[in-house]
């Protein structure tokens, strides 16, 4: 496969695998954030005024956050002071699970809500999904092989994955499988993250969120989903 390649070493990319809070009650819902938006400073994450997450950097995740079900208003204001840079009212599950990525840029930071979870896979099998949260790569053909496979001749999970769009859960054996991300209708490469392991257990998920790498290229970060 040629064109150009994403930078992913392992010194650079991020990878995380990010499991559960506490469990949840009818009157609350599990919360996990994504700071992905491009040139944002660190910021404290708070709920309702009150600060739940400190100093959270650009490409970094919380885990899952109890968090009071119902409308919810979470800003996203800058260690260093100033106003918000995310303000917004938020819809937040009843005992689910979500994800909320903050992403786009530091002048105009859009927000992502997925809900986790929810799937049903007979045993031996999981979900995974591909969430492009990449301002700079623009539409993308994504794929999810089983690891050490090639893409060439092999049709995309989703086609023109644009940005802020995600490709839903997709079943995939459990074990080691690849996702890659290409120039549309070509198998020139943005980003491969190399073998990734879909864990045992009754109906595992994953999320993999595709971004810009902070010096150029594109970087992951890998979710397991509750």
């Amino acid at each position: 496969m040629g064109g150009r390649v994403g930078l992913l070493a392992l010194g650079f990319s991020i990878l995380f695998s990010i499991g559960c809070g506490s469990s949840s009650s009818s009157n609350t819902g599990q919360v996990r954030i994504l700071e992905a938006a491009v040139g944002a400073p660190p910021v404290n994450i708070l709920v309702d005024g009150a600060t739940v997450v400190g100093n959270l950097g650009y490409g970094s995740a919380t885990a899952y956050l109890t968090v009071k079900s119902g409308s919810r208003h979470v800003q996203a204001v800058p260690v260093g002071g100033g106003s918000p840079v995310f303000d917004q009212s938020l819809s937040i599950s009843a005992s689910g699970h979500q994800t909320l990525l903050l992403t786009g840029s530091s002048s105009s930071i859009q927000e992502a809500m997925l809900t986790d979870g929810g799937t049903t896979a007979t045993t031996g099998d999981g979900h995974v999904r591909v969430f492009n949260a990449s301002s700079t790569m623009g539409p993308t053909d994504a794929y999810i092989v089983n690891a050490g496979t090639s893409i060439i001749g092999v049709q995309p999970i989703t086609a023109n994955l644009a940005f802020g769009a995600d490709t839903g859960y997709q079943l995939v054996p459990t074990g080691n499988y690849e996702v890659f991300l290409t120039v549309p209708g070509t198998t020139s490469v943005n980003l491969g993250t190399g073998p990734l392991s879909l864990p045992t257990g009754a109906n595992p998920n994953q999320t993999v969120v595709v971004f810009d790498a902070t010096a150029g290229g594109f970087a992951y970060i890998l979710f397991t989903d509750q």
